[in-house]
């Protein structure tokens, strides 16, 4: 039997080779990148599902809020002050030929209502419940809102008008006895409540405090640069941005009110019947929307076949636009709507066409859902049928090639 000896057995570096440990680390980039994509795509699906289940609640809170009271919450600025319906009307906007209505309605949102009529966080002067010190939560809840939905601040010092224009907070005057309504919410997550930015020395909304990347308005938490507790209160999603509150359309000054399915617009220029819908607010229209729940919406003025309103791009002869929409949004009452993982939300498109409709980033200008003037303006409608709160400011909306494939909805029965 032969044996090797030591001197016959070949020598063997003592470590890897170069191409060894290059090989070694190209898997090991290829396992952490795969790790990470996995991470962060489950990590995404958890707010997707968290942000989904709180407006689901919110849902069911409002359900509640309007058995109790008798209606659904209203629609309030970014100073908590009421927003009021859009009247309707026939009169046709001179470039776009789509009715003043429905241009006018994609800013009829509200990001501070969810927090004011489900949460309630004010202090005896603006809600009647008497809560904490610059409107902490030691006291969750509201007393009734009343009539005008804003604790008799339409009442404009007490003349007895309805003048929502001047609807502020400091002339809410409510009731500090009586029924405590809710909280209908109850917040799990700290994180869920922000607060708006705050101008103190004009006790007012700061119309500069716009998140550049979003274009909606920036939210602060405590500790954070720009907190302030006397802000106007919001429920964000899971990445941070406010969500917004939707609801139907009503006749002024009845927020329990509903036009009828054969309302004829007014002036009466025309055969024009229909009743509102969800419909008509285009950034609640789903990127993608399954056959089965499919279905049209547009307006037919005068009675004819041929004009159609979806939303505002040019797609094709005899169609102002993509009516297509869901059966949800053509029965539902109130919906909710968060901006999803890319935080953004754009309100002219169900999809975006870049350079058509006036989606080009220079001409299109989006709404922030508020009134910061407070004041009269008849070119905001232009039909003369009274004076109206004008919104503002506006923002020039940027080309973004798929800025509503990551909206979540949620709409209320």
């Amino acid at each position: 039997m032969m044996s090797l000896r030591r001197r016959d057995i070949p020598n063997r570096p003592l470590g890897f080779t170069m191409t060894e440990l290059l090989v070694t680390m190209g898997i090991l980039i290829i396992l952490v990148s795969i790790l990470v994509v996995t991470v962060g795509g489950v990590r995404e699906t958890a707010r997707v599902a968290t942000t989904r289940s709180l407006m689901t609640a919110m849902s069911q809170a409002t359900s509640r809020f309007r058995e109790d009271v008798g209606y659904l919450p209203p629609i309030l600025d970014n100073d908590r002050g009421l927003m009021p319906p859009v009247p309707i009307t026939s009169t046709v906007r001179p470039n776009g030929g789509e009715p003043n209505y429905l241009y006018d309605m994609q800013g009829w949102y509200s990001y501070t209502s969810p927090a004011e009529y489900l949460v309630g966080y004010g202090n005896s002067a603006e809600d009647g419940l008497g809560g904490g010190p610059n409107g902490t939560l030691d006291s969750p809840g509201i007393r009734s809102p009343g009539i005008d939905g804003v604790w008799g601040a339409t009442r404009d010092n007490g003349s007895g008008n309805w003048d929502p224009c001047n609807s502020t907070l400091a002339n809410r005057r409510p009731a500090t006895d009586g029924k405590v309504f809710g909280p209908y919410l109850e917040l799990k997550n700290e994180d869920t409540l922000g607060s708006l930015g705050w101008d103190d020395d004009n006790n007012a909304w700061n119309t500069g405090s716009i998140d550049p990347t979003t274009d909606q308005p920036a939210v602060y938490f405590p500790g954070d640069p720009g907190y302030d507790r006397n802000a106007p209160k919001v429920l964000v999603d899971a990445w941070g941005s406010p969500i917004r509150y939707y609801r139907l359309n009503y006749p002024s000054g009845t927020l329990d009110g509903r036009y009828p399915a054969n309302y004829q617009v007014f002036p009466r220029s025309s055969e024009w019947r229909y009743t509102p819908k969800l419909s008509e607010f285009i950034a609640l229209r789903p990127w993608e929307i399954a056959p089965e729940n499919a279905t049209d919406y547009g307006f037919v003025p005068g009675g004819g076949s041929a004009s159609r309103w979806g939303d505002f791009n040019e797609l094709g002869a005899g169609s102002n636009g993509d009516t297509t929409t869901t059966a949800a949004l053509q029965s539902g009452e109130f919906a909710f709507l968060s901006a999803g993982p890319d935080r953004r939300i754009f309100n002219w498109h169900r999809t975006d066409y870049p350079d058509q409709g006036g989606n080009d980033g220079a001409s299109f200008q989006d709404w922030v859902g508020h009134f910061p003037n407070r004041a009269a303006d008849d070119a905001w409608f232009p039909d003369g049928n009274g004076s109206h709160c004008r919104a503002e400011p506006w923002y020039t909306v940027s080309v973004t090639e798929e800025v509503n494939r990551d909206n979540i909805r949620e709409i209320g029965p």
